[in-house]
């Protein structure tokens, strides 16, 4: 069985783009940016469930960084210095936690286009916790578990008020776990997010990218979500190794980060190969991260190339 969606943020048409500089610049309107905004959320919306994808967003149009709606939403904490995201030309606010974090809660359907989503199977995308506590400067903890702790209780009250609003599937996205490889840290990143799905009761998963999987493909395999996918940009097909059991595989397969368009045919036996080796019965095509770093024409082709990739990976009829 084979599934499809999107993993992260997508990018902003120019139009949006250029209307939220000039509202920046106090040159548009506060309402009319709202209007705009709502208007692509539903064009990103209907172009997803145009191309057959499983689950739909709204684009995270909202969004200026993955990080953002937690360090703007919530006491404890402010959006502080550009930062360059991984190794991409592109940047984020890096988080300052100057005090206690309490619990997100609704706070976070601010960043959410339900309108757009009502009518649709729909996931909504989170940091896991460490990614979150990783990238943050502390300073008031002072105790990194302590931190991975409250930031872990954060993302969770997100997560249920996301599933109260209809959410079908939440995605923890974990780069820093690949991207910066550190001794110990999938144990203690595991115990982390497994705090946070706990009887979340929808289905759920953890997607790396910017990093090479392999070495601990194995241990996320054993963590309790759904579906574990990875960057296969940034991993040799070849070293992975483990067994999938009941997860469903969600291979990114897709360059988030190229604008040459791939080949369905030639991806789908990409992706048979990745399941193949991981003994996975379910497999789910994705692109290997958030599709932001590309034009919107681009971004619009590869999320019809998702689709047809998914028709192709689907069994033949029986005669």
């Amino acid at each position: 069985m084979a599934t499809a969606h999107l993993v992260g943020i997508f990018p902003r048409s120019e139009e949006l783009v250029t209307a939220t500089r000039a509202y920046e610049r106090g040159r548009y309107d506060a309402a009319a940016l709202d209007r705009l905004f709502a208007e692509e959320a539903r064009r990103v919306v209907a172009l997803q469930a145009e191309a057959g994808l499983d689950y739909v967003t709204d684009g995270l149009l909202r969004w200026q960084d993955l990080l953002r709606p937690l360090s703007e939403g919530v006491d404890g904490m402010h959006p502080g210095p550009v930062t360059r995201w991984f190794d991409n030309n592109t940047f984020y606010r890096r988080p300052v936690i100057g005090g206690w974090l309490p619990p997100m809660g609704e706070v976070v359907l601010r960043y959410v286009d339900r309108d757009a989503l009502a009518g649709h199977r729909w996931k909504a995308i989170l940091p896991a916790p460490w990614t979150f506590a990783m990238l943050a400067e502390d300073d008031y903890y002072a105790d990194e578990e302590a931190l991975l702790l409250d930031v872990a209780d954060l993302i969770r009250s997100a997560a249920v008020a996301l599933v109260e609003a209809g959410c079908a599937y939440v995605q923890f996205s974990d780069p820093v776990l690949v991207a910066r490889p550190r001794e110990g840290a999938v144990e203690r990143a595991g115990r982390a997010l497994a705090r946070v799905v706990e009887g979340l009761g929808v289905r759920t998963a953890v997607h790396t990218c910017f990093g090479d999987v392999a070495p601990v493909l194995p241990a996320l395999l054993e963590w309790p979500v759904d579906e574990v996918g990875f960057d296969l940009f940034a991993t040799t097909l070849d070293r992975l190794e483990g067994r999938a059991g009941s997860k469903t595989v969600l291979v990114g397969a897709l360059d988030g980060r190229n604008s040459l368009l791939e080949d369905p045919v030639r991806t789908a036996e990409t992706v048979r190969r990745v399941a193949d080796r991981l003994g996975a019965e379910r497999v789910g095509v994705v692109p290997s991260c958030d599709l932001e770093f590309l034009p919107w024409p681009v971004a619009a082709e590869k999320v019809r190339r998702l689709g047809e990739v998914k028709r192709r990976l689907a069994p033949a009829p029986v005669a």
